[in-house]
């Protein structure tokens, strides 16, 4: 006979089951009443680290509106601002229907804790430096959030995507743009670029997390609330940014093998983790505890960056 434990588990493994069923048909879910505890919480998660890490690139970018070269580099840099406050808050509205407060999570978290890729508390030295991550790294956003929008089983996240990879879209090509023109400009805008580029670029690799074999967490694809794994999304952002940057002719770790058509890392080590004192890679394969252990320490920004954004003393010397 069976114990009311065991009957209750068994209907959520049923209901669980059922909620893949109608998914992996090809099924997008559109009622929150639909939602199974697993699978929800699964889209929870998500929509929490893809909410908080958009708020943390205000805190970012304002560090580069001291070093604009003219007016037009402010302006760009305060859309990119505007921008992602949108891209946050289009996220956190849909992440409030799971019943969260995003004023809490963006206002109230741990500072310390605060959920961000370590680049984003490091500030901007020149204004080549914002446009090469522009070009590089909003380049390697958009393949995360391009994944939802086309593949993910939940329909309204598809739906907020839509604006949030129209405007990521513009970032990464606005960044190319002027990457482009500041590398041919003259001979000490070029090496800023090239500098730029040797600091940023292994930021873009490392921008997925581990690699598919030491991911411990499938349910993102099992539930396609994801479609791409981080090795996919990896070889994805590898392929267009050494495109762009062969294009431009731009030196990077990386190089297409004319014999298989794939792309592969060449001049650097993988994983490698940063020195936050000295602004730059440690420049020697490290492990994957390490490397992540170290990203969790965060930049030399933390936790002052997110104290100041709490205290919405951030942007208090913009213009």
């Amino acid at each position: 006979m069976s114990t009311p434990s065991a009957t209750a588990e068994q209907t959520t493994n049923d209901a669980e089951e059922a909620i893949l069923a109608r998914i992996h048909a090809g099924e997008l879910i559109e009622d929150m009443d639909d939602l199974t505890p697993r699978y929800r919480a699964i889209l929870e998660r998500t929509l929490e680290i893809a909410a908080q890490s958009e708020v943390t690139v205000l805190t970012w970018a304002y560090t580069a509106f001291r070093v604009a070269p003219d007016i037009g580099a402010k302006v760009a840099i305060c859309g990119t601002i505007q921008d992602e406050v949108g891209h946050a808050h289009q996220q956190g509205m849909l992440f409030e229907r799971f019943g969260f407060d995003m004023q809490k999570v963006a206002f109230e978290a741990d500072p310390r804790k605060y959920w961000s890729l370590p680049i984003m508390e490091f500030p901007v030295r020149n204004y080549a430096e914002f446009v090469v991550s522009q070009a590089f790294l909003d380049r390697a956003g958009r393949f995360t959030t391009w994944d939802i929008e086309l593949n993910c089983s939940f329909a309204p996240y598809r739906r907020t995507l839509k604006k949030v990879n129209f405007e990521e879209a513009y970032h990464f090509r606005h960044g190319s743009m002027w990457t482009e023109y500041y590398l041919k400009q003259t001979a000490e805008t070029r090496k800023l670029v090239e500098d730029a580029v040797r600091w940023i670029f292994p930021w873009g690799y490392h921008w997925y997390g581990r690699p598919d074999d030491l991911k411990g967490y499938p349910d993102q694809l099992n539930y396609k609330v994801r479609a791409w794994s981080n090795d996919t999304m990896r070889n994805k952002w590898l392929r267009s940014a050494t495109d762009f940057a062969d294009r431009v002719g731009l030196d990077v770790p990386a190089e297409k093998d004319p014999s298989t058509g794939e792309y592969r890392i060449t001049d650097m080590p993988y994983p490698m983790t940063f020195d936050a004192e000295k602004h730059d890679w440690e420049w020697q394969e490290t492990t994957w505890d390490r490397a992540i252990g170290n990203f969790k320490s965060g930049g030399p920004m933390r936790p002052a960056c997110y104290e100041r954004l709490q205290r919405e003393e951030w942007g208090d010397r913009l213009w």
